[in-house]
């Protein structure tokens, strides 16, 4: 027997659909637009998504459901109760799903949205509507694929999202464009990053930044750490790694030759983190008193590593 549930009183159904799970919040949502609508009765319950290539996953209440694409018609609404996977039609593939899922849930965060530049078209619809909405994604990631052709595209896009907890950049992009990061969340992750230059550096209001394939050099480090060596400079930093056949062993850093390090030196580590630690570094204090320790090693792709003590941790 049928039951006319939009009937019921207000509170009774918001009582109701926080009891739901979104596969069971999904389907009822698809009866008509008005239980669409009503749905969102159930409160933002700290939704966030997480977006793929015609994947997304919602995150709420400490549990992970994941919808995909329905490649046929009749595999519309199957669901994997033991994986927590569920199947929507969606015409236009990953964007659609992102979108339906966003606006069905009332989702305001978005715990990471991963894009292919090898379809800049969905990436575009992507980030401009999140860019209208203002919506918050804590990490961004550009995948890595052959297809770059697109990334001085992409970068203008990125400057204005809202991005707070970490940007991460794989693929190579072509040479001859000026690529520029504007904006800074607390964790910048970059695999080719011959195109993040001195001034990109030196902008930063990076916790933690990780460029590899570098072409920064000896001077430009040492210019780097003049400016943190003053007081009141890059407060947020805990970590810079630098991989760049740029560092040699022919001009000093802070009136140090490379290779830098000591072998009196104790292992510093970042507590909580498993790869954020450096062996035999030399001991570098600010002005303030802040205390940094830094290690560069020569060889066939030379890096350096810059770790800040923070008291607290």
């Amino acid at each position: 027997m049928p039951i006319a549930l939009l009937k019921f009183p207000i509170d009774f159904l918001r009582d109701v659909f926080k009891l739901c799970d979104p596969f069971q919040l999904y389907c009822l949502s698809k009866c008509s637009k008005r239980t669409q609508r009503s749905i969102k009765l159930s409160g933002t319950r700290n939704w966030k998504i997480f977006s793929g290539s015609n994947r997304a996953v919602i995150h709420v209440d400490d549990w992970r459901y994941s919808f995909q694409k329905a490649e046929k018609p009749e595999a519309h609404f199957q669901q994997d109760n033991f994986y927590k996977s569920s199947s929507i039609q969606c015409p236009d593939g990953d964007v659609d799903l992102f979108f339906i899922l966003l606006d069905t849930f009332g989702i305001r965060l978005v715990g990471m949205l991963s894009i292919d530049l090898c379809n800049f078209e969905s990436v575009s619809k992507k980030a401009k509507i999140l860019i209208e909405r203002d919506i918050e994604i804590e990490e961004f990631c550009i995948e890595n694929t052959r297809g770059a052709k697109d990334a001085v595209h992409i970068m203008p896009l990125v400057n204005r999202l809202n991005i707070t907890e970490e940007f991460e950049c794989w693929p190579r992009f072509l040479c001859g464009f000026h690529y520029q990061l504007d904006k800074y969340p607390k964790k910048i992750f970059i695999n080719w990053s011959y195109w993040f230059d001195i001034n990109q550096l030196l902008n930063s209001t990076c916790v933690r930044m990780v460029l590899d394939k570098s072409i920064l050099s000896n001077q430009h480090i040492d210019v780097f750490l003049r400016k943190w060596n003053k007081a009141g400079e890059f407060p947020n930093l805990r970590w810079l790694q630098i991989a760049s056949k740029k560092l040699d062993n022919r001009s000093p850093i802070l009136g140090m030759i490379p290779p830098i390090q000591s072998f009196n030196s104790p292992t510093i580590f970042i507590r909580g983190t498993s790869d954020e630690f450096v062996e035999n570094a030399v001991r570098v204090t600010k002005e303030d008193g802040t205390v940094g320790w830094l290690k560069v090693e020569l060889g066939r792709w030379p890096e350096l590593k810059f770790l800040v003590s923070n008291p607290s941790t």
